[in-house]
This record gives structure tokens, C-alpha cells and sequence, in this order.
């Protein structure tokens, strides 16, 4: 009887609401929810149970005896019905539930239920037939045995349902006495191991219940924290995007004053410092690049162009692009080139992959070097960059893809990076869909790879469809025109266009230029340099338009602009503007400048 006593106490507890319990209240809820979830069985096998026993004691039982007692069951279970229709009702409304209330309802119902099958035993059981003894016994027993797992969620009307309906009828064998009255005693017997399974089942159910709701607490818990931290990043994401433009234009700046000194100065010592100072504004420039990618990649600014591409030209321009870092410390770079094959791939994308795996060889090797080889594997090509540095360890290999990790760089030395490109090799692999992977053995170096799915019309593929590197040309005698509200932009781009021998036209606005091609009889510029955005929400589109139509012709243009939004990039495309993202390194500026000359010409 112990386990019944704490069955009886946990229901009750766990009926009791309080606010600081309310995973308690919520399993109880659910219990009680299951136990009227079996309301449409429960009444519906009743019934039927009770037309059946009715039909079999019609031939010794008083016909208007058993048609008032089914009467009475359908009564019953049309009052029943209702209740679990309300039930069900409000429990969707969510207002006014008090689950204690309907659990003890529900009780009640099945109290009268367990009373009205008892009653058989005394209104319709001719102890003196055999036949008719049977029938009641068997009937109301597995009555009793069926109502387990419909009642075991809440054991109280377990046991408002089969005492009465046990109780009575093992009470009137024991009233007839004789022999009848073993028969009586197992009856109660029989009450007992039926309840201990019942309270077994109802902790079933409960533990199950509980564990489902810890589950969900758990889930609900770690999405929260998920979405905090995608929060979090996204934020960081767009404070990076959000001042990549302020952070580029004094960097802009710098680059093309150096540039401008270095065609001045003639001493070696003045060229060295020079020199310096160029490599480190350029270092703070990568630096910035990988921050503003990273930024771009992780807001979703990015969207892949995939078309189908040789993949020869695609690795000899990376390798041939890579090459002067590796000659500069003096390694060997080889790249076994594949003799046909086209991938399905953007590009860009995947030359940004592939730059950033052969830096980070160069950068991690000291003697030997790197080489680029190509594997044809089950409609895969896999394309991969061993080297012969000093290898990762086997325990570092799950964190070297994570952002600003760096195996051999505990003093952050600048000159290592920051840890950010297989960041982003990562992350354009995953927006491309390929595969990258790592092998490495201490000692021996590291072999860097990534599968790029090979096209299947190998005759679709063009080489044109790679772009090519220009040579810089010669841009002396150029007519150049320079938009921007930056005045050391401006003096920074005069100073190296003139040491170009560019004749400049400067103005720190669309308005102030317009004013003084329509004062002075200048001819048309060769080609228009303005920065995306200036003073008053103006843009450089509406600079080029405005000189285009003052000119009456289209005029070459170049927009330059620290935005990293790929819809900024996109409006320039659209108009046939070149774009050019801060800081632009003086060599390609030339090159454009040369390309839109030559093109005009």
C-alpha cells in the first residue's frame, strides 16, 4: 500500500499550481491531458460493453432491470462526452484551466462509472447460476483490467473507477458466504496487483512526460542561446561593414601618397623607409580586407556566381599571381596543371580560396616549398596545395578553420595575419557547396584541399571564361577628372596621377565640377574618377551622369568607393562604370585607367 500512498501523494502535489514549480504543473497538465485523450474509447468500449453484457443476461435478468442500467451507462456517457468536450474547448482557448479541477471532474465521472458496473453484482448476478456468475465476474474483471492504461495518468480515478466496481462485487461473495467467500477475498486480492500497475504505468508516463518537457526546456534553451550568438555575430558583422568606408579612406589616402613619393625620392635610405612604410599600410590593408570579408560572407552580402570554367587557366593565374611571395623567401613553387576538365564554380569565389590556401602555405614554409596539384575523383576535381612547413598537430586540426586562430603565433606578430584566411576559405567553401579538407604530419608539412564538382559538357567550357591579367600601360597625357569630398584624397590622387604625366582636374563635388566645366572650356576627360559617396547624399552615379550629359557623350569612369554592400557594386555594374574597392593599389589603378583609355581610343 506504500506505493499507492505516494502514487496518491505525487498526483496530488503535482495537481497543487505554484508558480515556481511550473514544470511540475506543466506534467500535470499533459496527464491529464492524455487521460481525457482516451475519453472517446473509454465511453465508447463502455457502452458497447454494456449492450454486450446486457444481450448475454437477457434470458435470466428483467429486461426493464437491464434496459434502465444500459440507460444509465448512456447517460453517463453522453454526461461524460460533453465534459470532455468543454474540456477540450477551453484547454484550446487557453483561458480559465484549472487542470486541478478538471482532473478531480473527471474522477467523479469515473467513480459513478466503477459504481454503475459494481451494481451489476447485486442487481443482476443469480449467484445459484452458474452461467450468470460467470458472465458478471469476467465482465466486471476485465473491466477493471482494460481501465488500466486509460486511468493510469492520474491514479485516483484508477481507483474511483475499480474499487466500486471490484469492491462490490467481491462484497456480495462475501455476503453469500460459503464458498463463494475465497472467491470474494481474491476478488479484493485482485484489486491490488492491478493498482500496483497502474502506479508503476502513471510513473511511466510522468518520467516520459517530464523528460519530453526538459527536452524541449533544453532545445528552447540552446536555440535561444544559438540565435544570441548568431545575433551577436551578425552584429559584429555589420559594425565592420558599417565603418569599413570610414576605415578605408585615410588607409586610401596613405597608399596614394606613397605612391606619389616613391617616383620622387632618389636616395636608397629615403626608398627603404619608404618602402616600409608601404608594407605595412599594405599589411593594415590585407588586414582590413579579411575583416570587411568576413563581415560580408557572415551578412550574407555575397552571392555566388557559378558558371562553368577550364580549370588549367584558373590555377596557373592563382600560381602565377602567388609566385613573388614564394620567390621571396626563396622556395620552390610547382603546379602540375590538369590537361582538361571544366568545374562548376564562381570564379572569384574560388580564386579567393585558393589564394588564401596557397598564402597560408607560403607564409607557414620556410625552406622547400609548395606545390599545386589536381585530382580527377568520381566527378570531383580536388584541387590541393601541399607544402613542407613544420606540419599541424593531429589536436589542433579541428581549430585551425575558426576565426583569428593561429597555431604558431602567440605574440599576434602582424606579419603572420590575423588568423582570418582559412577563416574565409571556410566560409566561401560552404557557400559554394565544396568540400575542403586537411591532412598533416608534423614534420613533414601539410597538404590543403578542396573538391569542386567537374561539369559534365566539358564543350560548354570556354578559356575566356577565366579573366585574364592586364598589363599596366602607359597613362601620360591622360585628361583625368577626381570626385571626392575627401581633401587628402584629393591631394593624394593629384600627386600620383602627375607623377604619372596625367593632366587632373579636381572637385570635391558633382555641383562644384559642373561649375567649372561650364566656366572653363575643358575637353572632355578620358576618364572620370569619383568616390561612390559624397556630401549632401550624393553618389559618383549621378557625377557620371551629369558629366555625360553636359558632354553630350559617354565619358569612361571609374567609381571607387569603401562600401563592401554588394548592392552599391551591382549599381555601378549597371552602369557600365568600373568599380574599384578602397584601398586601390596604384598598380591597378593604372591598369584601369589604361584599359578605359585604350577602350574609348
Amino acid at each position: 500500500m506504500g506505493q499507492i500512498e505516494t502514487s496518491l501523494h505525487q498526483s496530488k502535489k503535482a495537481s497543487e499550481y505554484s508558480g515556481s514549480d511550473s514544470l511540475d504543473e506543466r506534467v500535470f497538465a499533459e496527464r491529464i491531458h492524455i487521460l481525457y485523450g482516451h475519453t472517446p474509447v473509454v465511453l465508447g468500449g463502455g457502452v458497447f460493453v454494456a449492450f454486450v453484457t446486457a444481450a448475454m443476461l437477457w434470458a435470466t435478468v428483467s429486461h426493464s432491470l437491464l434496459a434502465q442500467w444500459v440507460g444509465l451507462h448512456l447517460l453517463l456517457a453522453l454526461i461524460r462526452g460533453i465534459l470532455a468536450k468543454v474540456y477540450f474547448s477551453t484547454r484550446r482557448s487557453g483561458t480559465g484551466m484549472r487542470v486541478r479541477h478538471w482532473a478531480w471532474a473527471y474522477t467523479v465521472g469515473a467513480g459513478i462509472s466503477g459504481v454503475l458496473w459494481g451494481s451489476l453484482a447485486w442487481l443482476a448476478m443469480d449467484t445459484a447460476s452458474l452461467s450468470d456468475t460467470m458472465i458478471v465476474s469476467l465482465v466486471l474483471f476485465g473491466m477493471i483490467a482494460a481501465c488500466i492504461g486509460s486511468h493510469a495518468p492520474f491514479v485516483p480515478s484508477f481507483i474511483a473507477y475499480a474499487y466500486p466496481a471490484g469492491g462490490m462485487l467481491a462484497l456480495r461473495f462475501l455476503v453469500e458466504g460459503g464458498s463463494l467467500t475465497l472467491i470474494g477475498i481474491l476478488g479484493i486480492v485482485f484489486l491490488l496487483p492491478n493498482t500496483m500497475y497502474a502506479v508503476n504505468l502513471f510513473r511511466t508516463i510522468q518520467e516520459s512526460i517530464a523528460r519530453r518537457f526538459e527536452r524541449e526546456v533544453l532545445l528552447a534553451d540552446v536555440q535561444e542561446k544559438r540565435e544570441e550568438s548568431e545575433r551577436a555575430n551578425l552584429d559584429k558583422s555589420r559594425f565592420l561593414a558599417a565603418v569599413s568606408h570610414d576605415l578605408r579612406q585615410p588607409l586610401h589616402a596613405l597608399d596614394l601618397f606613397h605612391s606619389s613619393l616613391k617616383a620622387r625620392l632618389e636616395h636608397e635610405d629615403e626608398q627603404r623607409l619608404l618602402g616600409l612604410a608601404s608594407h605595412s599600410s599594405q599589411a593594415l590593408g590585407e588586414m582590413l580586407g579579411e575583416l570587411m570579408d568576413i563581415a560580408r560572407f557572415d551578412t550574407g552580402k555575397v552571392t555566388p556566381e557559378p558558371r562553368i570554367v577550364p580549370l588549367a587557366p584558373l590555377l596557373r593565374d592563382c600560381t602565377d599571381e602567388m609566385r613573388p611571395l614564394a620567390d621571396e623567401k626563396g622556395l620552390d613553387m610547382r603546379v602540375r596543371l590538369p590537361r582538361k576538365g571544366c568545374v562548376d564554380t564562381d570564379p572569384v569565389l574560388l580564386k579567393r580560396i585558393l589564394r588564401n590556401l596557397l598564402s597560408n602555405a607560403i607564409r607557414h614554409t620556410e625552406s622547400g616549398g609548395v606545390l599545386v596539384s589536381t585530382r580527377m575523383r568520381d566527378g570531383w576535381a580536388c584541387i590541393e596545395v601541399y607544402d613542407t612547413g613544420p606540419g599541424i598537430a593531429k589536436e589542433q586540426l579541428p581549430y585551425i578553420f575558426d576565426e583569428f586562430y593561429q597555431i604558431d603565433n602567440p605574440e599576434r606578430d602582424r606579419e603572420k595575419g590575423l588568423g582570418l584566411g582559412l577563416a574565409i576559405v571556410r566560409r566561401v567553401s560552404k557557400m559554394l557547396g565544396h568540400r575542403i579538407a586537411v591532412r598533416s604530419r608534423l614534420g613533414r608539412g601539410s597538404c590543403f584541399s578542396v573538391a569542386v564538382p567537374l561539369c559534365a559538357v566539358a564543350e560548354q567550357c570556354q578559356p575566356g571564361d577565366v579573366e585574364e591579367l592586364f598589363d599596366a600601360a602607359d597613362v601620360s597625357g591622360l585628361f583625368l577628372v577626381v570626385v571626392d569630398d575627401d581633401r587628402a584624397i584629393l591631394q593624394g590622387m593629384r600627386e600620383l596621377l602627375r607623377s604619372w604625366g596625367c593632366e587632373v582636374l579636381l572637385a570635391e563635388s558633382g555641383a562644384e565640377l559642373l561649375a567649372e566645366l561650364t566656366t572653363h572650356e575643358y575637353p572632355r576627360p578620358d576618364v572620370l574618377i569619383s568616390d561612390y559617396r559624397l556630401r549632401g547624399g550624393h553618389t559618383g552615379l549621378e557625377v557620371v551622369s551629369a558629366v555625360q550629359a553636359h558632354f553630350g557623350v559617354a565619358v569612361p569612369a571609374v567609381i571607387i568607393s569603401g562600401d563592401v554592400h554588394p548592392e552599391v557594386q551591382k549599381q555601378v555594374d549597371q552602369t557600365g562604370c568600373c568599380w574599384l574597392q578602397k584601398p586601390v593599389q596604384d598598380d591597378e589603378l593604372k591598369r584601369v585607367l589604361a584599359e578605359l583609355s585604350q577602350a574609348a581610343a
